[in-house]
């Protein structure tokens, strides 16, 4: 058994959230960089274009919808009412973190959109059909509709949701055109900035709206605990060298970080998949698993003969000088084998189970070796051990309270076991 801690994407995780946020604010910077550079604060030529066809197929119709979203998507309305309805829901829902998430990013949202009309001045168009504010560059309404849109598909990420404001952020750069208060590449920038405000706040910010709970049980909003994919392996990859270390972040701890997952948690993946399970935030992607064996004998006898074969010869010694934690982690992968345990006679299956701190304190933990354990028992086996680095304290205080027992531990192992039969 493993010597570390025990306890610590359908979505999208922080860091690709980070970099969307950031390629979205680049774009809409460089927009406006290519306008003022090209052509002082007029139009493109696309801007004139599309600007011309507008005017043409405008209608009673296409008008009055236009006008209805400028009054919904600027002034007080879009400032105060919209924050305000977003707010009053996520009060009774209770959804606090996501309270001060929405909030803040919507005041950087504006913060940002003011600071780039008046870095750029661009000049609107001069056929506008109402009244509107200095600078054009970027859209205001736009950039609003899209910080809405992204905020609400973090708190509630759902299909219909994104769907719902794609075509909100689409029918509010429409509008503007149609009234002719802003060209159309001042609508691509507003909706960049206000998506990128948005990507931003997000990734730091979703693992920590996450722990908001609405109710008790499955229906926890915010964390969704699934069985494992293949497509997950990254992600349970880098849970794992977040919580090596006792728990806590083992990155840069040795030459190479994939050495703690190939020992402790690739492997039981590859072997059994049917037999992980992982924790999903919105927003964050992976945040804890868990993953188990039911034979601990015969995957100790496979990571000896194929796993660790195959993977070794990236971690070889040479002339560097190796960490010492690092070199106690080759040996201990090296003399893995089977018959190693005498607890395997009655406790044959084995587990891992990490979590990031995000996901800790919400009852996860309890929730993915309840679905270890009814695997196992469906497979009649009568008993699992798993082995606890002494220093986590808190890992094994959660076992103990699961109803493990202290077993006969080797030194710098604290070994605990529960009968499943």
């Amino acid at each position: 058994m493993s010597p570390r801690s025990a306890l610590h994407n359908g979505t999208m995780t922080s860091r690709t959230l980070l970099a969307s946020g950031l390629a979205c604010l680049a774009l809409a910077v460089g927009l406006g960089v290519l306008i003022v550079q090209t052509i002082g604060d007029g139009p493109l030529p696309v801007d004139v274009w599309w600007n011309a066809f507008m005017t043409e197929a405008r209608s009673d119709l296409t008008v009055s919808f236009a006008r209805t979203l400028d009054r919904l998507g600027g002034g007080r309305f879009a400032l105060f009412v919209v924050p305000g309805a977003i707010a009053i829901l996520l009060i009774v829902l209770r959804r606090w973190r996501a309270l001060a998430f929405a909030l803040a990013t919507f005041i950087a949202s504006v913060a940002v959109v003011q600071l780039l009309k008046n870095l750029f001045g661009r000049g609107r168009p001069e056929d506008m059909l109402v009244l509107s504010d200095f600078g054009s560059f970027p859209s205001g309404h736009a950039a609003n509709a899209a910080t809405i849109a992204v905020v609400l598909w973090v708190v509630f990420p759902r299909v219909w949701v994104a769907v719902a404001g794609a075509v909100w952020v689409l029918a509010m750069a429409f509008s503007r055109t149609v009234l002719s208060v802003h060209w159309l590449s001042d609508t691509i920038g507003g909706a960049l900035v206000g998506a990128g405000v948005a990507f931003v706040a997000a990734a730091i910010s979703a693992p920590w709206i996450a722990r908001d709970r609405a109710g008790e049980g499955d229906d926890m909003i915010g964390f969704g605990i699934r069985p494992f994919r293949h497509e997950d392996r990254d992600a349970v990859a880098e849970v794992c060298v977040k919580t090596a270390d006792a728990g806590t972040d083992a990155t840069g701890m040795f030459r190479d970080d994939r050495l703690w997952a190939d020992v402790f948690a690739l492997p039981y993946v590859e072997r059994h998949p049917d037999l992980a399970w992982v924790v999903e935030a919105p927003g964050a992607g992976v945040v804890g698993y868990v993953l188990g064996v039911a034979d601990t004998d015969a995957f100790e006898t496979w990571f000896r003969d194929e796993w660790w074969p195959s993977r070794v010869g990236a971690y070889a010694e040479s002339d560097a000088v190796i960490p010492s934690r690092e070199a106690e982690i080759l040996r201990y992968a090296g003399a893995r084998a089977p018959g190693t345990l005498s607890a395997t006679a009655e406790y044959p299956a084995h587990l891992h189970i990490d979590l990031l701190p995000a996901a800790q304190g919400q009852g996860l933990g309890r929730k993915l070796t309840d679905a270890l354990f009814a695997a196992l028992r469906e497979r009649g086996v009568p008993g699992l051990h798993v082995g606890v680095d002494p220093r986590n304290t808190g890992a094994a205080a959660f076992y103990q309270r699961l109803g493990f027992e202290r077993l006969p531990s080797a030194p710098g192992v604290l070994l605990l076991g529960i009968r499943l039969a």
